[in-house]
């Protein structure tokens, strides 16, 4: 399902980059999307989640316990580098 927003916008684009008249762009548009949605396509008004960077999913805890982790693994013998 194209919401009517996106249709209305698909049109005009069409009416000023092809020129075709109005009412044609808006019924060429409705069949796209009809035969769109039969194949299984769906454009929908929701966005989707954004993605969140790793660093803003750890906890304070988290990231102190990674800090102890590796100071004990380069004091056992490892060299940074």
């Amino acid at each position: 399902m194209i919401p009517a927003a996106a249709r209305a916008v698909i049109a005009a684009h069409l009416t000023d980059e092809l020129d075709v008249h109005p009412h044609r762009a808006t019924v060429a548009v409705a069949a796209l999307a009809d035969r769109l949605a039969i194949d299984g396509w769906h454009m929908t008004d929701t966005y989707p989640a954004r993605p969140v960077a790793p660093r803003a999913r750890e906890t304070r805890g988290a990231r102190r316990a990674l800090d102890r982790l590796l100071r004990r693994a380069r004091t056992n013998g490892e060299t940074t580098p």
